[in-house]
């Protein structure tokens, strides 16, 4: 009896050499990999599945490029995979139009304010219906890649994506104080409620940016400018208290500034007394934060100097 080895998912044989192989997945292995890798899957899968249709179709077309640019052909890649698929999921032209706007939208979101950026971590949704046609579907003079199960090699991804990815995600949602200088109107009400009843805000005192250096939690560290100080405080790791530090804009006498000079650094900021006494700002770079904040300190502080 003879067989037809196309149709074979792991025969790589065609009428002449391999024939062209679609990259298949588990949706929970896609989904895992998109957000541990940031995005960078769906690049890869893209990829993948354009070389697919290049081999099938002996074309002339740049899968490198059409990848790096996926949110611009995903339909098109949709309707491509669709004709050798023939899947109900991905037969309505209408609804591949929706998930390619799907994902251009969500590809854009990024710069919104925290946390409402995380959503653009959510297009790894446009994918699905694809990559749960090529489990379902028979396709007809195609080689499926087997990429359904978790390997070995994904546990780089795993293993330093995830975390980074779950801290990121929580820092934005308040779990963790931000890794960048925030202004005061994002703080979490939680955030100014402790600074308030620690006394270290007063009541009448509005936060215009802020940086915390603490890990866990603001209470460990925290430096801050208002409309009338400059204030400064840490908990000491032996003995659990606050060590606090300010000053009025009326009695600084000098800021200084040290600019970091990598992503490694931080910047700081020393405020000198007009008793000669000086603390420090120590401030992130992240965003051009720390420029921000630098900028808007000495802008205040020299109103405050022409108006005294």
């Amino acid at each position: 009896m003879e067989v037809d080895n196309s149709l074979q998912p792991n025969s790589g044989v065609a009428n002449s050499g391999v024939g062209p192989r679609y990259f298949l997945t588990s949706p929970g292995k896609f989904i895992a990999m998109s957000l541990c890798t940031f995005g960078l899957y769906e690049i890869f899968w893209s990829y993948k599945n354009w070389r697919f249709v290049k081999d099938r179709d002996s074309s002339a077309i740049m899968p490198f490029w059409r990848a790096m640019f996926f949110p611009l052909w995903h339909y098109s890649l949709l309707t491509e995979l669709n004709k050798t698929l023939k899947s109900k999921n991905l037969s309505s032209s209408a609804y591949r139009g929706l998930l390619a706007m799907y994902v251009l939208i969500l590809g854009a979101v990024w710069r919104l304010p925290d946390p409402y950026w995380l959503v653009s971590f959510l297009t790894f949704i446009g994918f699905l219906p694809a990559v749960f046609a090529m489990r379902t579907a028979r396709p007809a003079g195609a080689i499926q890649e087997q990429r359904e199960y978790f390997h070995p090699s994904n546990l780089i991804a795993y293993g330093l994506g995830g975390p980074i990815f779950a801290v990121i995600a929580l820092s934005s949602v308040g779990f963790f104080p931000s890794t960048a200088v925030v202004v005061g109107d994002d703080l979490w009400d939680r955030d100014i409620e402790y600074l308030l009843e620690t006394g270290i805000l007063a009541p009448d005192e509005e936060i215009a940016y802020f940086y915390s250096l603490g890990l866990w939690s603001i209470a460990e560290d925290g430096q801050f400018f208002s409309d009338s100080h400059v204030t400064s405080y840490g908990r000491d790791p032996e003995t659990g208290e606050t060590n606090l530090y300010y000053a009025a804009f009326s009695d600084i006498s000098d800021i200084n500034v040290t600019w970091a000079e990598s992503f490694l650094d931080d910047t700081v900021v020393t405020i000198t007394h007009t008793n000669d006494q000086w603390f420090e700002l120590w401030l992130s770079n992240e965003g051009e934060g720390d420029r921000k904040f630098v900028d808007a300190l000495i802008r205040n502080w020299n109103k405050r100097q022409r108006a005294d």
